[in-house]
């Protein structure tokens, strides 16, 4: 009996693990969105991928803009009940991906979003294109 709960509890361990993976293209999107949700901005802008990197000054200046443009305007609905990630589209090589999800809000509005993600040294992180 010991030796079944052992078995059980290490199963259940291995599906939470595997269930709260967020270096997948739908968990970084979730990842972003709950970093909105709660406020951390900079934690967001370390989400995204920018071909040169950015300093310490860059990451706060982009992570204010985003506080006042997208706080705001979430402030506006409610504020950010969650998302649920609705299609992932994986590139041939695995390498990048198209993410949809649906941003769900406190007013009950729900807006369908479209995110790129791409696996830069085995970690997925958010396209900016630049």
């Amino acid at each position: 009996m010991k030796k079944i709960l052992s078995v059980l509890s290490l199963a259940l361990v291995a599906l939470a693990f595997v269930s709260c993976n967020q270096n997948t293209p739908e968990g970084v999107v979730t990842k972003y969105v709950t970093c909105i949700q709660e406020g951390q901005y900079e934690e967001a802008i370390d989400l995204f991928y920018f071909k040169n990197n950015l300093t310490d000054s860059d990451k706060q200046q982009y992570a204010n803009l985003m506080r006042d443009k997208v706080g705001k305007e979430i402030d506006k609905k409610g504020g950010l009940k969650g998302c649920e990630v609705t299609n992932v589209q994986m590139s041939e090589d695995g390498n990048s991906a198209k993410v949809d999800y649906t941003m769900k809000y406190g007013d009950g509005s729900a807006e369908s979003k479209k995110a790129d993600a791409v696996k830069v040294d085995g970690v997925w992180k958010l396209d900016t294109g630049k």
